[in-house]
């Protein structure tokens, strides 16, 4: 009788009784593959598709993923790490970035590196998708949670934009899932050796971000909760004083405890002695977290002076100058971390690509519009799986004691470090995966629930007390989404401002500047709040020659995009306009020359001069504007290209003429149509270049001139060269003849 209670209350709760197993476990078992590789090419087809959408170019880029691509490229090229920046930052990513660029620099194409990277980390997040598969299937001991979790990871939109990107996160959240995933393999099989692997992925991934190094902590808690979990189990009944109690805890706990923080030591402390060795003082992995402390205390107004005053102190001594910055902040206001912590707590729950969508001032060429289905679905999907998650983790604990106090310890990390720095979207993942990976338990469990309830009629204080704070929770969150923005408003408000922004979007397309400057007039008077929308006003008045205008609707924008517009729309030229275009470009953070051809309307000309200013909305592909003994140009890549609006159909017989040298004989291809005519550029002084334009272009009022050439990398030429740049040929000017 006994035996047949224990099977039907397993049965109850959603497993097959023992006669079905032999029926039920392999169909079962082929569908979960079956839906799992599904999963696995949806989310590898979503990350190349975004990549596709998403074109970057971190070299002008001011933030983070800039500064990364810096330091990566210079490792490729030279074999040598530097912290050039204002911060000693981990190393890991940089250097699995620097891998994938080594190709590129060797093969002669940093673009094909920086798309070597992306498929690099479009294979890492759908490694992802398999752990967590691994990680809730065997955490719940349901498939079904398992196929939810993966389903999350593969088409949540954050998850889906990161391998485009060039962050820490994607690599550091794979090494933190591999991490938790061996954990439960040593908690199922108790080898030592699995043990040993996830003390290496933690040293790893505290190499991509730091405070994993800290979570060492809850490795052990979670080995001593386990053991004595296991110790009550086998000694149901036993009393035993508290002194032997926990002597025998640390006996049985003490060498693995030994082995996790060995193993994650072993790969963290070689770049410990590198930074000591480097600076001399005690730096176990990065600065960001002192330094951001003393930013994040003192006032905001101030942080541009800070990071200046840092930025000409030698780098080995900003951590001990901003430690004590924020020290002499707390000793005068112990409670000045907290002061702010509401609002930074009420900002954490928001529907996040409805804040970036509809709220933001500016997409700032993220491709958010064409993404919008995926994203405004994911912002449900996080809805769904953050509630349940909030239900699950209040839930008594079916997985154990050890794995929900791992789960609670980083979900409450998280927050903490959150809540004392700032907010930004990608240092909440950890948050989400954490609460996702419990709402996919919660949903898998649904169809059992009510079987449960049936044979579980009376309720213990622990399940009532359980559900009061499941109910807590659930409403807190609500109050939380509700009270921080008025979603139905904003949402009605941005669909409105989208159909007018799309509408003059075609307008501009097909040359109504007119039709084009009405409709991005009523965006922005729908939602003043939304920048791009007057950016593009003035592009459309601009293209008209309205120069006063645009300046006018950009007044008091700021946006570095509508900087550059107005420093267009203002009369003037030469060398001091160059050099100020020339800072732009070098630090806008997107490909100015290719936004300049899709957005501006340059006057149709037989000729463009490069260098001066005058030359943007006709080329793409090339490097900053120079100077040089004879006037201004610049070097072309490995390709680029020109496109010139004509004032006049082209003639028969008309021809093409290139003023161009190169520091070495050097074949330039210059393409015009179907045709392609290879011409040798010689160093020793500016010569122009003649090609007859194909005779199937005659009548045509626009020409595009592609060219292309063999690149070098100056520094990887010559180490005293300081030049990371890919460089062919130079180029002053084309005419048409």
């Amino acid at each position: 009788m006994k035996q047949e209670s224990q099977l039907n209350k397993r049965w109850a709760i959603g497993q097959p009784r023992p006669a079905e197993q032999a029926v039920a476990r392999p169909a079962s078992a082929i569908a979960v593959r079956r839906l799992l590789v599904v999963l696995v090419l949806i989310a590898i087809g979503l990350r190349l598709w975004f990549i596709a959408l998403n074109p970057i170019d971190p070299s002008s880029s001011t933030a983070d993923d800039g500064d990364y691509y810096r330091r990566a490229l210079r490792f490729a090229i030279t074999g040598l790490y530097i912290d050039d920046g204002w911060l000693i930052r981990p190393p890991l990513h940089v250097f699995f970035f620097a891998a994938w660029l080594r190709i590129g620099v060797l093969l002669g194409n940093l673009k094909l590196g920086l798309l070597l990277i992306q498929l690099a980390q479009t294979a890492l997040s759908t490694l992802n998708v398999l752990l967590g598969f691994g990680i809730a299937r065997r955490l719940f001991g349901n498939p079904s949670a398992g196929l939810l979790f993966a389903a999350f990871l593969a088409l949540w939109f954050p998850f889906v934009e990161q391998p485009s990107v060039l962050f820490s996160e994607l690599l550091y959240s794979t090494l933190f899932l591999t991490h938790f995933w061996l954990l439960l393999r040593f908690d199922a099989s108790g080898r030592l050796g699995t043990l040993a692997l996830s003390g290496l992925a933690l040293g790893a991934a505290a190499l991509a971000r730091s405070p994993a190094l800290y979570s060492i902590a809850f490795v052990v808690l979670w080995l001593v909760v386990r053991e004595q979990s296991k110790r009550n189990k086998e000694q149901t009944g036993q009393r035993q004083s508290l002194f032997s109690v926990l002597g025998s805890l640390f006996t049985s706990t003490l060498v693995p405890a030994i082995i996790v923080v060995v193993c994650c030591l072993a790969v963290v402390l070689p770049w410990t002695a590198r930074n000591y060795i480097v600076y001399h003082r005690i730096i176990p992995v990065d600065t960001l977290g002192q330094i951001n402390m003393w930013l994040d205390l003192d006032k905001v107004d101030q942080r541009t002076q800070h990071i200046e005053t840092l930025r000409h102190m030698p780098q080995a001594d900003r951590q001990a100058y901003a430690m004590a910055r924020a020290k002499e902040i707390l000793a005068a206001d112990p409670l000045k971390p907290f002061r702010n912590m509401w609002p930074t707590f009420q900002h954490i729950w928001k529907a996040q690509f409805v804040e970036d969508y509809f709220i933001k001032e500016s997409f700032y060429d993220r491709p958010l519009r064409a993404a919008a289905p995926l994203g405004l679905f994911g912002d449900l999907l996080w809805l769904v799986f953050t509630a349940a998650g909030l239900v699950g983790l209040a839930a008594p604990p079916r997985e154990g004691w050890h794995n929900r106090l791992f789960v609670l310890a980083w979900v409450g990390y998280t927050l903490f470090t959150v809540l004392i720095f700032h907010v930004e979207p990608r240092y909440l993942l950890p948050l989400w995966i954490m609460i996702a990976l419990y709402g996919a338990g919660v949903l898998a469990g649904l169809r059992t629930k009510k079987q449960e309830q049936r044979t579980n009629q009376q309720k213990s204080i622990v399940n009532r007390l359980s559900s009061i704070v499941q109910v807590v929770l659930l409403v807190a969150f609500a109050v939380l989404l509700v009270t921080y923005r008025d979603y139905p408003s904003i949402i009605r408000q941005g669909l409105t401002r989208e159909w007018w922004m799309r509408a003059g979007d075609n307008a501009f397309a097909r040359g109504d500047y007119t039709g084009a400057a009405q409709d991005y007039r009523t965006a922005a008077d729908v939602q003043p709040s939304f920048l791009d929308s007057k950016v593009r006003l003035a592009l459309s008045q601009l293209a008209q020659g309205y120069n006063a205008e645009a300046r006018a609707t950009l007044a008091g924008v700021n946006l570095r995009t509508a900087q550059f517009v107005s420093e267009l729309a203002t009369p003037g030229g030469g060398p001091e306009k160059a050099a100020d275009f020339n800072a732009v470009e070098a630090t806008i953070g997107l490909d100015l020359q290719q936004w300049t051809l899709q957005w501006l309307r340059p006057p149709a000309t037989t000729a463009v001069h490069l260098g001066n200013g005058t030359d943007l909305g006709y080329i793409a592909g090339f490097s900053g504007s120079e100077q040089g003994p004879t006037g201004s140009y610049r070097w072309l890549s490995n390709a680029g290209k020109f496109v010139l609006p004509l004032p006049a159909p082209l003639q028969p017989g008309a021809t093409v003429a290139l003023r161009v040298v190169a520091p070495q004989p050097t074949p330039l291809t210059i393409a015009m149509g179907d045709r392609r005519v290879t011409v040798t550029v010689t160093p020793d002084h500016w010569r122009e270049y003649i090609v007859p334009v194909p005779p199937e272009l005659a009548g045509q009022q626009s020409l595009t001139v592609e060219l292309s050439a063999p690149p070098f990398i100056p520094l990887y030429q010559n180490p005293d060269s300081n030049d990371m740049r890919q460089l062919s040929v130079m180029v002053s000017d084309i005419w048409v003849k």
